[in-house]
């Protein structure tokens, strides 16, 4: 997963929080969403987090007398991480810490039940965005400027009582906190970072000739002891592929560039 980073650049969450990804709880997605809504209600927080004058030391201290002893540590070093990169406009830490509390909640699911959970997260994404897209009753009671978010969160109890723990976290944060953006949409973003997140259990193998379902098993068996865990194969036959294998997972390419990977999956394939 990805955020808006300074200069067009792309910040890789995915590798940012690496470190808490692989063990990650609802209660460290929430902490770090209930930081975002801060900076955004703390302009002049928010300015001096991202200030380039100031140097990447001097902020990180600034955080942490902000926030220690007033949310978790585990999401103060999450902040720590993320103030140490560079963001477009004043506006993109708090985008990135949104982003970041997404990817947390996903890895939560996948921590607790594999792929399937991450999936059942994405359905529950899907089915409230669905829900408000088709009742513009249900749009208004979410929106109302006048209603509390208890108000907010009883509502939501009534229309989608069996939600997983990971996607209310989500549903709950797109209707009590928007941040600008109709609930509907914002739910559409979380649906499409998790759709990401859900590619890192996607193999997608372009080959120059096609594989026997031996071939196939052996590729997710190797692939598999690389990535520790088990991951669907997709092939797309390329006859024109020069030099073997293109595998992707996620964001990661192995191709002629990662040579001992990828003799390493060829010599196995052969065998």
């Amino acid at each position: 997963m990805t955020a808006a980073g300074s200069d067009g650049n792309q910040v890789n969450l995915s590798r940012v929080l690496e470190r808490w990804t692989g063990s990650a709880q609802p209660h460290l997605a929430r902490d770090v969403f209930g930081i975002a809504a801060v900076l955004d209600e703390q302009g002049s927080l928010r300015r001096a987090l991202t200030d380039p004058a100031h140097s990447d030391d001097q902020r990180v201290a600034l955080a942490w007398r902000i926030f220690e002893g007033h949310t978790s540590r585990e999401a103060c070093e999450v902040l720590e991480a993320l103030v140490r990169q560079r963001w477009s406009g004043e506006g993109g830490l708090a985008d990135g810490l949104e982003a970041a509390g997404v990817l947390l909640a996903g890895s939560a699911a996948e921590n607790r039940a594999g792929a399937q959970g991450l999936d059942n997260v994405v359905d529950d994404v899907l089915f409230a965005q669905a829900l408000l897209d088709s009742d513009a009753e249900l749009q208004r009671a979410f929106t109302d400027a006048r209603a509390s978010n208890e108000a907010k969160l009883r509502l939501l109890d009534r229309i989608a009582p069996s939600l997983s723990e990971e996607g209310r976290l989500l549903v709950e944060q797109a209707v009590t906190n928007p941040r600008g953006a109709s609930p509907q949409r914002l739910l559409g973003t979380f649906a499409d970072h998790l759709a990401a997140q859900r590619d890192r259990w996607i193999a997608r193998v372009v080959t120059p000739v096609e594989l026997d379902q031996n071939q196939v098993e052996r590729l997710c068996s190797s692939l598999g002891r690389i990535y520790g865990r088990d991951l669907k194969v997709v092939t797309d036959l390329n006859r024109s592929l020069v030099g073997g294998l293109r595998i992707t997972v996620g964001d990661e390419v192995i191709d002629g560039s990662v040579a001992t990977r990828l003799n390493e999956l060829q010599l196995k394939l052969g065998a």
